[in-house]
């Protein structure tokens, strides 16, 4: 007895479950085609007229927005450690901390003296030679015979002699001054009148501030959407709410192969001198990417052919291959050939097969915005209707 009942039971479980989904053709007025429709071997509720009920979404062509970031600290335009090339004592000083030179103003001034006497000496032994060839020309010219080729010859090669040690001596007297190589602010230095400083001395740090380079490490992807002149969007927590606009301009040939990272560089104006070196910056890039086919992520299938869509043409489903260059959100970019405005399957691929009859809403029922859902249910009049949902 208890074995019968339990079998009763289970025949009722089965046959409640098989009018909730596929419903009382004798109670719904449905015809009989419609019910041996949900039959086994028979096309079920997802199909009208022996097409797949799908949901599409329309293919959109535009530019995707990539950001790169990164962390990067700032360094000069330039920055020179000046050091004396001549060793002296030190009798001036031109100069002071955290002002602005030119470059070749004076630094330091270093005893000259002996170099003065040098080159008054030099001066005066050229001034004789160039009197002794001019005496000898003259009497060359004269046709006097005390005067010969060889003697004139070497009266010119001793004015050429003293020309070149004159220029030494100058040389050497220049160097006793200390001047700035590069424009740009002064730091701090140790030297006072009066040291005595040895040749390569230390003598005061000059750095060109008026632009800074700011260098980052960006992945691998980024090095196709990298150039010269490119904007860069830049932020430090030593200036609260400030964003600096900079340009890149350059970047290494190679991807770094334990990081994974290019390296880059880019430059940012710096007239105002708000931004010192050493300050450590945020950096954003904000490629430009060509349009490409947009289409929402559920709308990607995968095969072992690698990633595809349906694409939906003249009531018919064709695979189409693509590669997935960017995904934001629910939405991907593709590498495909995709119309603007045309429709991709988003729900009921699981069923589509190559060149299968579909069936979708006219185009003028769906919403650019998202996929359109197609739900059935059976009307009074038993025929399957069809409702729209976003």
């Amino acid at each position: 007895m208890k074995q019968f009942l339990s079998i009763l039971i289970g025949a009722a479980i089965v046959a409640a479950a098989w009018v909730a989904t596929f419903g009382n053709p004798l109670e719904t007025g449905q015809p009989a085609e419609v019910a041996r429709a949900s039959q086994p071997g028979q096309p079920r509720a997802g199909r009208a007229g022996g097409g797949t009920m799908v949901a599409v979404a329309p293919v959109v062509v535009e530019p995707y927005n990539d950001v790169f970031r990164s962390v990067g600290t700032a360094r000069a335009k330039s920055s020179v450690t000046v050091e004396t090339e001549v060793s002296g004592q030190v009798t001036e000083i031109h100069f002071g901390p955290n002002q602005k030179i030119a470059a070749g103003a004076p630094l330091l001034s270093l005893d000259d003296e002996l170099e003065r006497i040098a080159v008054r000496a030099v001066e005066a032994s050229l001034a004789q030679a160039r009197a002794t060839q001019e005496r000898y020309e003259t009497l060359r010219q004269a046709n006097s015979g005390a005067i010969t080729a060889v003697s004139l010859t070497e009266a010119i090669t001793a004015v050429e002699i003293a020309e070149a040690e004159l220029a030494r001596a100058q040389y050497d007297l220049a160097q006793k001054t200390v001047r700035a190589p590069i424009s740009g602010i002064l730091g701090l230095t140790d030297v006072e009148q009066g040291d005595v400083l040895a040749t390569g001395a230390e003598v005061v740090t000059i750095t060109d501030q008026s632009a800074l380079t700011i260098e980052f490490g960006l992945p691998d992807r980024a090095a196709s959407a990298l150039e010269v002149g490119q904007p860069v969007r830049l932020s430090t927590g030593s200036l609260p709410g400030r964003v600096f606009e900079g340009l890149v301009a350059g970047y290494d040939g190679q991807i770094d192969s334990t990081t994974r990272t290019i390296k880059v560089r880019a430059r940012v104006d710096n007239a105002a001198g708000l931004m010192l070196p050493g300050m450590i910056f945020n950096a954003m890039l904000f490629p430009e990417n060509p349009p490409l086919p947009r289409v929402p992520a559920n709308a990607i299938t995968w095969g072992r052919d690698g990633a595809s869509v349906w694409l939906v043409e003249e009531g018919r489903a064709q695979r189409v291959g693509v590669a997935i260059r960017h995904r934001q959100n629910d939405m991907v970019w593709l590498d495909a050939a995709l119309a603007d405005g045309a429709l991709v399957v988003v729900e009921g691929v699981q069923k589509l097969r190559p060149g299968a009859e579909v069936v979708i809403l006219p185009s003028d029922t769906q919403d650019e915005s998202g996929p359109v859902a197609i739900d059935l249910s059976a009307d009074q009049g038993g025929q399957t209707g069809i409702k729209v949902t976003e």
